[in-house]
């Protein structure tokens, strides 16, 4: 990715971007920068770049013959087809994770940025390909909108971060924000790293960091939220419905205990089961015989059925009818049963609810 950067202080566009990930990325030879001074292409003895506006009015408005020449010098030098130009204004399109995600796919980018009251007109329509803004606001100039959306392009460029996960699965990826992290020590005042990070269990990590996305999504960003409900919606409109894979929940009467003592957890289960078309079913006897009724009865598969189990008795019969079980232990410090597919505490709001929208 090669970068030109159009611009009245060229000194700021260095300062601020040869530093750090991108500083690193750049004398690896990733990505490249050129800023280009505008004054260096006015015909001005005193390298004067800007002229009152016509009409009248408050402030200056920069000349279009600098800014055109400027323009025209780097197009000139960059091989093959004419690079966007990108002219950063709070008139544009609002930047966003998806602009930059189509951004990072071109090899040369061209950025100008404006000062004063703006740019002449005509020179605008002559050069700029792309309009685009990062917010509803008004800064100095567009040295930073410019910085600011390098840094979000140049971190999609393959190579530039270390781990390259990280680009994919930080904020605004799917519609999401990123899940919250955690780092030593263990407990920090009084406050303990959430358990399931570790448990080793890399399964039940990734269901929680995405729940932990979900749920902080629609708490901060109901905007971002109801496009990720869209989303999913149009991807379920696809699924075959006979490959659904779950389809039902059996559990003991003894997990109602748990519901009742755990209300938000009930409401948000209950939710999540409506949403997902999920069937309820309680089964009060605690042996395999009652499991097989309920496969039978209900005309459902063993892998479209999920069992919650408080008791080892239950958990024994579903494992005897090798139904996927959540093990709630009324003693939460148990041992694990080997080879049991899940085991949790069914309080545990944000893994339960992961693990149901995983399997459905």
């Amino acid at each position: 990715m090669n970068y030109h950067v159009l611009t009245l202080f060229p000194e700021m566009i260095e300062k601020g971007l040869r530093t750090s990930i991108l500083g690193r990325a750049m004398e690896k030879g990733l990505i490249t920068l050129e800023t280009v001074d505008i004054r260096g292409y006015t015909e001005d003895r005193h390298r004067k770049v800007d002229d009152y506006p016509y009409g009248g009015g408050a402030g200056m408005v920069m000349q279009a013959e600098p800014i055109y020449q400027a323009c025209e010098a780097v197009q000139d030098r960059i091989a093959g087809k004419r690079a966007r130009v990108i002219y950063v204004t709070p008139q544009g399109h609002v930047f966003s994770q998806a602009m930059a995600e189509e951004l990072s796919k071109e090899e040369d980018l061209i950025f100008l940025c404006g000062h004063y009251e703006g740019i002449d007109e005509r020179v605008l329509e002559e050069v700029v390909t792309d309009y685009v803004s990062i917010g509803d606001y008004v800064l100095t100039g567009g040295e930073l909108p410019a910085m600011v959306m390098i840094d979000a392009i140049s971190r999609l460029v393959p190579g530039v971060l270390s781990n390259e996960a990280s680009a994919e699965f930080e904020s605004f990826y799917n519609n999401l924000l990123e899940y919250p992290q955690y780092s030593r020590p263990e407990v920090w005042r009084e406050k303990p790293v959430p358990p399931v990070l570790l448990s080793g269990n890399h399964d039940r990590i990734e269901d929680w960091r995405r729940e932990q996305s979900i749920l902080r999504t629609k708490e901060r960003r109901p905007d971002l939220y109801r496009q990720y409900v869209r989303k999913q919606k149009l991807l379920d409109a696809h699924k075959c419905l006979s490959k659904k894979r779950l389809k039902a929940i059996i559990y003991e009467k003894d997990v109602l205990v748990e519901f009742a003592c755990e209300k938000k957890w009930s409401q948000e289960f209950c939710e999540l089961a409506r949403e997902l078309d999920l069937k309820l079913i309680l089964v009060s006897e605690n042996t395999p015989e009652a499991f097989s009724e309920v496969l039978e009865k209900e005309k459902l598969k063993k892998r479209e059925i999920l069992v919650f189990a408080s008791t080892v008795e239950y958990l024994t019969a579903a494992r005897e009818c090798r139904l996927r079980t959540i093990y709630a232990p009324d003693d939460v410090s148990e041992r694990e049963p080997k080879g049991l597919i899940y085991y949790q505490k069914i309080t545990d709001l944000l893994e339960g609810m992961a693990i149901l929208r995983r399997l459905a």
